[in-house]
């Protein structure tokens, strides 16, 4: 260690403590067993303010040690002493916010603005623990005093911006960075504020322009540059936003969230080798291991690069074996590759405090349902639902599981226990209806449904299970109607919606309608054998015989059909046919 620097650190401390024993003057001593958190129980008849500064002097040893809660106690020992010092009052409220006490800090911050009503600076501390607290009105009120004694405070007025943008009081907010930049048009963090707001109000242009006065005082200011670049991506300026985040690079060429970016632009525009380059870019700048690396191998991953990106999460964990985010994807990567052991091993290993064990849990069960060792999977999904037990995928997951199993009432109390913590999740509810759609409880099914919709208006597959089901009952045909178009609205490109809206055009008798939408259907869902049927059930009606066989056959060759009732209309079909068709 550098002996100046040690030094300097050294003597502010030395010099509270001499100032601290100094004080307790020259006679008495404490005991050797007495601690200095203790200092004050030595008193005789010494000047009770001295003891406050004597507790003040340890208070800011303490602090500088980063010892806040020790800190903490001198500080209120001393206000003991000299309740009324706005010194030691702001000094205790500084040391609450540290130790994350803002109630008891607001306390203090409040009777030192009582007693000093003329120091602003004070006054700026009350509202920032206002805003900190979400006390905005308070805030705002402080704020707005000390502006009007000291019109020109740049600080309090940036405090009162981010507050009205956090509010998001965006026409406030403008306001106050036109008087600022009026003020100081050199103020590079007020124009880029401008921009912020325009960006997030879609005003493109004006962002546009903020961002750019930014760095015209700046041309390195990351953030500006960094938003300019996501600008022009938004508005699909590609050539653009590539030409920003190549300057980005030029300036901060370890800057890997732009390098990521970058690379997925040049994958978008199908600029495949300059990505590649890009990459073997970042393999120059960061040596194997690097945690830098893990964008890369995650780079790797989200473009199919698979041996590249385990080869980059390998060594990444190697050198650190306690990165969780480098072990979960080293597993997303093993498992997309067909390693599914491996895979299993990586994910195993993800700590169960981690933000990422209940997904490595999840694909561990999933590895474990592709082995077909369902039984493995439903146990150790019940492991971690006792872990974790509010989360609704976890029950959805396991409630499929008994789905495939065919245990029906296991898959319904499952779902019914993960309502408990989730009784409005309509991901849980609509399952539960397709459950009980299966135990053939068909109203109960019907109720579930109405539910999710309730909850959740635009659930088109929720609408479209409801207009199907009177569809196929013949029943409610103009209602069935109407919550299909609604569930189209919302899934446009569903084949399963559209295949429904056919159904109830069929249903009604609109054989044209119908084959309109279901050959769309069987386009959008070529091996669904239902869909199939549909269709050949509306050629048959138009007397199509021919279509309407081949249409039968290709639904029976498909994976889940129900065979006998697509042999018996094929049957029909024959003798109508009089056995003419091959």
């Amino acid at each position: 260690m550098n002996k100046g620097c040690e030094k300097t650190v050294m003597w502010p401390l030395l010099f509270l403590v001499l100032l601290a024993l100094s004080c307790m003057g020259g006679e008495q001593k404490l005991p050797a067993n007495q601690s200095p958190l203790l200092v004050g129980e030595v008193r005789g008849k010494a000047d009770l303010v001295q003891y406050a500064y004597e507790h003040y002097a340890f208070a800011c040893i303490a602090i500088a040690n980063g010892n806040h809660e020790e800190a903490e106690i001198h500080l209120k020992e001393a206000l003991k002493n000299d309740k009324d010092s706005p010194y030691l009052l702001m000094k205790l409220s500084e040391v609450l916010v540290e130790n994350g006490k803002m109630e008891e800090a607001l306390l203090c911050a409040q009777k030192t603005a009582d007693l000093t009503p003329d120091d602003l600076k004070a006054r700026e501390f009350l509202a920032n623990i206002y805003a900190r607290l979400e006390k905005f009105g308070l805030a705002i009120s402080q704020y707005r005093e000390i502006l009007k004694r000291d019109p020109g405070d740049k600080d309090v007025r940036l405090h009162l911006t981010r507050l009205f943008i956090r509010m998001k009081k965006y026409d406030d907010a403008l306001g106050e960075l036109s008087i600022l930049t009026e003020n100081e048009p050199e103020l590079i963090i007020a124009h880029y504020y401008k921009g912020r707001i325009n960006l997030e109000l879609k005003e493109f242009d004006s962002a546009r322009e903020a961002f750019l006065r930014a760095l015209a005082i700046d041309s390195r200011f990351l953030p500006a540059l960094s938003d300019l670049a996501s600008l022009y991506s938004k508005i699909d300026e590609v050539d653009m936003a590539i030409e920003a985040y190549r300057k980005i690079l030029r300036f901060y060429p370890t800057n890997t969230v732009a390098r990521e970016r970058l690379i997925a632009l040049y994958y978008k525009t199908g600029q495949e080798k300059l990505a590649e380059e890009s990459m073997e870019e970042m393999k120059r700048i960061f040596s194997p291991g690097d945690l830098e690396r893990k964008r890369l191998g995650l780079i790797y991953l989200r473009y199919g690069k698979l041996h590249e990106s385990i080869e980059e999460l390998k060594a990444l964990v190697a050198a650190w074996p306690d990165d969780q985010e480098a072990r979960y994807y080293l597993g997303a990567a093993l498992e997309e590759s067909g390693d599914l052991a491996e895979a299993y091993e990586s994910f195993e290993l993800i700590d169960s405090t981690s933000s990422y064990f209940k997904n490595a849990r999840m694909h561990m069960a999933y590895i474990l349902e592709r082995q077909e060792r369902l039984d493995e999977a439903i146990d150790l999904l019940k492991e971690t639902i006792n872990h974790e037990g509010d989360n609704p995928r976890l029950y959805l997951m396991l409630s499929s599981l008994y789905e495939i199993k065919e245990e029906y009432h296991s898959a319904l109390d499952i779902l019914k226990e993960g309502l408990e913590y989730n009784e409005r999740n309509t991901r849980l509810l609509y399952r539960l209806g397709i459950v009980l759609d299966k135990l053939r409880r068909n109203e109960e099914c019907l109720q579930h449904m109405k539910m999710v919709i309730e909850i959740d208006p635009r659930h088109a597959d929720a609408l479209n299970y409801i207009g199907y089901t009177y569809a196929e009952k013949g029943i409610y045909l103009d209602r069935a109607l109407e919550l299909i178009e609604r569930a189209i609205k919302y899934k446009p490109n569903s084949g399963y919606i559209i295949d429904s809206l056919g159904w109830v055009y069929f249903r009604k008798g609109q054989y044209d309608r119908a084959l309109e939408e279901l050959k769309k259907a069987v386009t959008l869902c070529p091996e669904d054998p239902t869909i199939n049927e549909h269709l050949g059930d509306v050629y048959f009606k138009k007397e199509d015989y021919g279509e309407a066989l081949k249409t039968y056959k290709r639904a029976l060759s498909l994976k889940n059909a129900d065979d006998e009732r697509l042999k018996g209309k094929i049957n029909e079909l024959m003798e109508r046919l009089k056995g003419n068709v091959p």
